[in-house]
């Protein structure tokens, strides 16, 4: 299966603030770790996950750089830097959805999944998102 990885999926995983949620992305990330999903992340979503940590949880940095090291060495991480701005930005204007979240949509390929908490993606038409929970109960 191929997973894109959105911010909060990372984030309930290696901030255990939510219980429920963190045990769901660490079940999720366990899969990975096993081959049994395709990562997919991307340079956005790592920039999101370094500011989160280290502002709102207020993450020492050097702590904060061993996270984003431990996330690049998942089993079969595909790092995507590719985006579409034009693309990104019309979505916005359509949907309302925040630009950055429309600019990782565009960064989604075919035939992949988004794995996010963010029930905005949903209404992106052509667009499948699950939840870590929906992922690890059907593998």
């Amino acid at each position: 299966m191929k997973l894109f990885l959105d911010t909060n999926t990372v984030l309930r995983y290696l901030v255990d603030d939510n219980k429920s949620m963190s045990d769901a992305c660490t079940s999720l990330f366990q899969k990975i770790e096993q081959g049994a999903i395709r990562p997919y992340i991307s340079t956005i979503v790592l920039l999101e996950i370094y500011w989160v940590i280290t502002s709102h949880y207020q993450i020492v940095k050097a702590k904060a750089q061993l996270y984003i090291d431990m996330i690049l060495q998942a089993r079969g991480l595909v790092i995507v830097e590719k985006t579409n701005f034009r693309k990104a930005f019309t979505l916005h204007r359509q949907t309302g959805i925040k630009l950055a979240d429309c600019l990782i949509a565009t960064q989604v390929g075919k035939g992949i999944s988004l794995c996010t908490y963010d029930t905005e993606f949903k209404k992106l038409p052509g667009f499948r998102v699950v939840t870590p929970e929906e992922v690890v109960g059907n593998i």
